[in-house]
């Protein structure tokens, strides 16, 4: 078996989740700290590197986590891929500055675009699967929705990428690869 070292993230907008922006809801705050436990899980797995698409939602939130975790975990890389130069301009001014805060506390930043561009965001999520050994996601596989997630964890099963994903509603996880039927 290969040994994994890196992991992508991919989930929804807020707008998406049931409790939408507030952060202070329940659900957010589950779905948060579940997130943090797989985290750890992939950690424990040997995986240092998280690799984040920085969008807001699921994105921001995961690269958040992984910051924390850094504290006690100083082996942990936050990688920061934007599909392009200036994807926050239009977001409020304070994700702005939770954005900002997340790039300047990462190892890496790469943008992929100097400009937006149609398909800028499937290219970004190409490269995040491309580039990566697992991808962790919050999403309804059952839903088989037509989203950036959805063609994001296809993508990465399609290439024959372990995929792990946490129901956005249950929060229950679930495996899409053999590498972690046992444990995960």
């Amino acid at each position: 078996m290969a040994v994994l070292t890196s992991c992508a993230f991919t989930g929804h907008r807020p707008s998406h989740f049931s409790f939408q922006y507030d952060e202070s809801a329940p659900g957010c705050i589950q779905l948060k700290a579940v997130l943090k436990k797989q985290i750890l899980r992939l950690h424990h797995r040997g995986i240092t590197d998280f690799y984040s698409g920085c969008a807001l939602g699921l994105d921001l939130w995961a690269g958040e986590a992984v910051l924390s975790l850094k504290r006690q975990n100083p082996d942990l890389q936050l990688h920061c891929i934007i599909p392009f130069e200036g994807q926050e301009r239009r977001w409020k001014a304070a994700d702005q500055d939770r954005y900002s805060n997340l790039l300047k506390r990462s190892c890496e930043v790469l943008v992929l675009s100097p400009r937006y561009f149609s398909g800028c965001y499937h290219a970004r999520n190409r490269y995040l699967v491309d580039h990566t050994d697992v991808l962790l996601g919050v999403y309804d596989y059952k839903n088989q929705e037509s989203s950036g997630t959805g063609y994001t964890v296809h993508y990465a099963l399609s290439h024959n990428k372990p995929v792990l994903l946490i129901h956005p509603e249950t929060l229950v996880v679930y495996a899409r690869a053999p590498v972690f039927s046992s444990g995960a």
